[in-house]
């Protein structure tokens, strides 16, 4: 079992400075909007000016792309070289980071920033996609749509169908207005949850039947469409932050590993050997991945493990695996 120790700790410092520059880049990209010109462009159906307004072009959110360039990539770059730094001073060997920094730049440039900026163009797309189907007004559809910028296109999806519904049911050919609130009858709110239910999760669903028997009002409708979406955002921020804290330790460790190897301040026979924390947490495939690479592998090999070849944890996302190394004559730790 491995316990707490230098990498958890490091690791949270890094998620903590990765969850700042996530939260600074969407929420720039986001504040960035001209949400009047969104709003006019949606209105007259123009798709390039939709595109233009959402700062989106060639399949990915440039505008995002270019604020991951600077802040985050310098965060992540960083924590590699202090994960390459804190290996080599563990088992006394020698590194030089400054040898690994220009493919270190494309790595990150190709495997995180560019894909994330992808993601918020196909979040963009699928909200927009979605909101289409709806007669809300432009600036509501607006509002959903620069949201969407910090979404995944599963979120984004799924933000749009609750918001479609909680419109539907304010909107409802047989709602009542009680106090101020619209009520719909028991039979059309079931319907509304059946029609959108394939793409809404189960506290979404608990939200909205909650909001229905409750009472809806325009602001009240709001507010949770935007409690709802920050609950959203928040959560995939802290995913990211979490998995690239993780990812940037294990690539810094690899990285002083091989370098260790390549100047012979490693020994020759010292090997990488996967490891779960030990407990009822850890999932089948990760405890697998110790019993397929009993031996332990050497730099330029992969981890052998039911998903496919890896050359160090994360296996998936939350996963809390690690890579020790040692000499194999060594006792297992």
């Amino acid at each position: 079992m491995i316990a707490l120790d230098h990498f958890d700790h490091q690791a949270a410092i890094f998620e903590a400075e990765f969850l700042e520059a996530l939260v600074k880049a969407y929420g720039g990209a986001m504040d960035a909007v001209d949400i009047d010109a969104l709003i006019a462009a949606i209105e007259a159906g123009d798709e390039e000016a939709i595109a233009s307004a959402m700062n989106i072009d060639a399949g990915v959110h440039s505008g995002l792309a270019v604020a991951f360039s600077s802040g985050l990539f310098y965060a992540l770059l960083g924590s590699i070289v202090i994960a390459m730094k804190a290996f080599a001073s563990r088992h006394k060997s020698r590194v030089n980071p400054s040898a690994d920094i220009a493919k270190l730049r494309e790595d990150i440039e190709r495997n995180i920033l560019q894909p994330m900026a992808r993601h918020s163009y196909e979040a963009i797309t699928t909200a927009h996609r979605e909101l289409q189907k709806s007669d809300m007004t432009a600036r509501a559809k607006a509002t959903l749509i620069i949201r969407s910028i910090a979404l995944a296109p599963d979120q984004a999806r799924s933000a749009a169908h609750f918001a479609r519904a909680l419109h539907e049911a304010l909107t409802a050919k047989d709602r009542s207005v009680q106090d101020g609130k619209t009520y719909v009858t028991p039979a059309t709110a079931k319907l509304i949850v059946q029609r959108h239910m394939k793409h809404l999760n189960a506290a979404q669903r608990s939200a909205l039947r909650s909001a229905f028997a409750k009472g809806l009002t325009e602001e009240g409708t709001t507010d949770l469409q935007r409690r709802h979406d920050r609950a959203l955002i928040n959560y995939r921020q802290s995913i990211i932050a979490r998995q690239e804290a993780t990812r940037t330790m294990h690539v810094g460790e690899y990285l002083a590993f091989k370098q260790g190897k390549a100047n012979r301040t490693i020994p020759r026979d010292a090997r990488r050997y996967w490891k779960t924390r030990g407990d009822e947490r850890v999932r089948h495939d990760h405890r697998m991945v110790m019993a397929m690479n009993p031996n332990g592998i050497d730099v330029g090999q992969a981890f052998q493990t039911p998903l496919g070849p890896v050359m160090h944890p994360p296996l998936e996302v939350n996963c809390r695996c690690r890579v020790v190394v040692r000499r194999p004559s060594d006792a297992d730790e």
